[in-house]
């Protein structure tokens, strides 16, 4: 049976087509990786800790000068855990470049290079991460 329509109204001749959807992308490896990162530096710096207790980030002393490392192994400051986010990144990317430098074995210039350059991060790290230690123990008797 066919419908009457008047002249001026015309019909259109189109297809609709369903929308697709589809799963989306996977973002890159080193955003994936790069966000990890961060987020275990997070972690390891204790800042999660800080997050709990919520302390002051830089506190006082008897004088009114800062103070940025209290004494005792229970106790953290806010600056505390980004210091030490800090120091643990820099050891990190030292040890990184020591592994990065195997990769130019016919480069010995530019890998011995690497090599110094990651070995003086990772023990100047090494050392900072030592005395903040050091300076979180309580004075010996």
């Amino acid at each position: 049976m066919k419908m009457w329509w008047p002249k001026f109204i015309v019909r259109p001749r189109m297809r609709l087509a369903r929308p697709r959807f589809s799963t989306p992308t996977r973002p890159p490896d080193i955003v994936v990786f790069g966000i990890m990162f961060i987020a275990i530096l997070f972690v390891l710096g204790g800042n999660i800790y800080t997050l709990v207790k919520t302390p002051p980030p830089i506190a006082g002393g008897p004088n009114g000068e800062p103070i940025l490392v209290v004494r005792g192994i229970d106790v953290q400051l806010g600056m505390e855990g980004l210091v030490a986010s800090v120091v643990i990144f820099i050891g990190t990317l030292g040890l990184g470049l020591i592994y990065y430098s195997s990769k130019y074995v016919f480069q010995p210039g530019y890998a011995t290079r690497l090599l110094i350059l990651g070995a003086i991060l990772a023990g100047a790290a090494y050392l900072i991460m030592t005395y903040l230690f050091g300076l979180k123990l309580p004075p010996q008797r």
